[in-house]
């Protein structure tokens, strides 16, 4: 029908979503459902809730890992060095004197004459700058003692957390209107295909009745086969919203996180979902820029346009750290100017950039303005949202109680019509069109009821009360 085409785009929606393949799983007991017990659900094991989670414990983790910057950093080294030719030093030798004969022969003391003394040269044994083969084992101790860009790295990251905090809370609360409006249209298409249904069974009593009446010679046989084709046309309609009912369970079970073989019992009533709204309350609510979520969002992001102008200034600022080192080899040569201990201090000054860092100061300022004027435009347009999804929530409840008074019209005009064509005052055309007529205003109120429950949703998401 008509009528139900809004429905139709839902089960094109559900075939976008479900996987080429689904693993059955073993058929369990049903699982029921209320909708703040889906919702509830929904926010622990839907993907996109689950991957949230996820983002905010990274960003814890990156707290720490910006953190640990400027805590003592501690590194070992150990390296092996083989000296294929150990280099060597000569410190030359020790003079003697020596008392020789002309034949070579050496004398004794008492015998040495002037003549015969001579000066000798005996060279030392040179003395290895190293070692053939050798392991150098290397303690480090390092501290940052002072960044301007490393204290504003740190907020930075808590600003990082509180932006994937927002980010989940966004996620749950579309998850929790998706959720809703999913809910609320199982409902609605149960609803309205039991109300087929019933159209359908006194339809086809109607028919039987006729048939009979045929057979006697009361009605002609235009009149029945008008009845039946009314039949098999409602018949179609109903075969056709059974299956939207299964696209829309599904469609609400991988919102879920669920198996599709999972079946589930939704225990809320339609009536009583919409029963409780009361329009006047909602109309009278102020709307509060400040609680809704997308607004909280710029707000952060214009805190970090202001960090990243203040990290470009603090590179203006000298850094300062110190790190002490100890060296200690396995096998150390004779002579060893290394030192084992060293302790040192190191200051970077920036003196002079060529304008580099001013640009990049002036750029981040520009940035910051650009956030700034956004976050006024984003407040603006989200008061216009709401002026706009109130005037719709109005017009949905209009539209909801005015076709509520037209399904007790349609229906009184039926059940007298019906009684007319008994008694041979009305024709099957009358009968056909009063009955496409009561099932059009039920359709009509089904999905004016899921339009106001919607409109709801909107309302609440924007004034972040879901």
């Amino acid at each position: 029908m008509k009528n139900h085409a809004f429905l139709f785009q839902v089960c094109a929606l559900v075939a976008l979503v479900l996987p080429a393949g689904v693993n059955a799983q073993q058929q369990g007991a049903p699982m029921k459902f209320s909708l703040q017990q889906a919702q509830d659900y929904a926010i622990v094991n839907n993907v996109n809730a689950k991957n949230s989670v996820l983002d905010l414990q990274l960003a814890h983790k990156k707290i720490w890992e910006t953190t640990a910057i400027g805590l003592p950093q501690i590194n070992a080294q150990g390296s092996y060095q083989h000296l294929f030719k150990v280099p060597m030093l000569s410190l030359g030798g020790t003079t003697t004197l020596e008392t020789k004969l002309p034949d070579g022969s050496i004398l004794t003391s008492g015998d040495i004459k002037n003549e015969n003394v001579y000066l000798g040269f005996k060279a030392s044994d040179p003395i290895a700058l190293g070692v053939k083969d050798n392991t150098t084992l290397n303690i480090a101790v390092s501290q940052l003692i002072f960044s301007g860009e490393y204290l504003v790295g740190l907020q930075a990251a808590k600003v990082f957390y509180k932006i994937s905090e927002q980010s989940q809370k966004k996620t749950e609360l579309e998850l929790k209107e998706s959720v809703s409006n999913t809910y609320s249209l199982v409902l609605v298409l149960e609803q309205t295909k039991k109300t087929l249904e019933k159209s359908l069974d006194n339809l086809k009593k109607t028919l039987s009745d006729m048939q009979e009446m045929n057979r006697q010679g009361f009605i002609e046989n235009t009149d029945v086969d008008q009845i039946e084709l009314t039949s098999l046309n409602l018949t179609n309609g109903v075969n056709s919203l059974k299956r939207q009912v299964d696209a829309s369970r599904d469609l609400l079970k991988f919102q879920l996180g669920l198996s599709f073989d999972t079946e589930i019992v939704l225990t809320d009533d339609l009536e009583r979902t919409v029963g409780p709204m009361n329009l006047e309350s909602v109309l009278a609510a102020k709307f509060n820029v400040e609680n809704n979520i997308d607004y909280q969002i710029m707000n952060i992001q214009e805190t970090v346009g202001t960090l990243n102008l203040k990290r470009e200034k603090s590179t203006y600022l000298p850094s300062l750290a110190a790190v002490y080192s100890h060296t200690e080899k396995v096998n150390k040569p004779a002579f060893d100017f290394a030192p084992t201990d060293v302790f040192q201090l190191t200051m970077n000054i920036p003196l002079f950039s060529s304008g580099q860092r001013i640009v990049k100061v002036q750029q981040r300022r520009l940035e910051l303005e650009k956030i700034t004027n956004t976050k006024h435009d984003v407040a603006n347009g989200l008061q216009l949202q709401y002026i706009n999804a109130r005037n719709e929530m109005t017009s949905a409840y209009e539209k909801f109680l005015n076709e509520k008074k037209n399904i007790e019209l349609t229906s009184r005009i039926y059940d007298k019509t019906l009684i007319k064509y008994k008694e041979g005052l009305s024709s099957s055309l009358d009968l056909t069109n009063v009955q496409n007529q009561y099932l059009t205003s039920q359709s009509n109120y089904y999905n004016a009821m899921y339009s106001l429950i919607t409109a709801k949703n909107k309302l609440d998401k924007l004034a972040n009360n879901l």
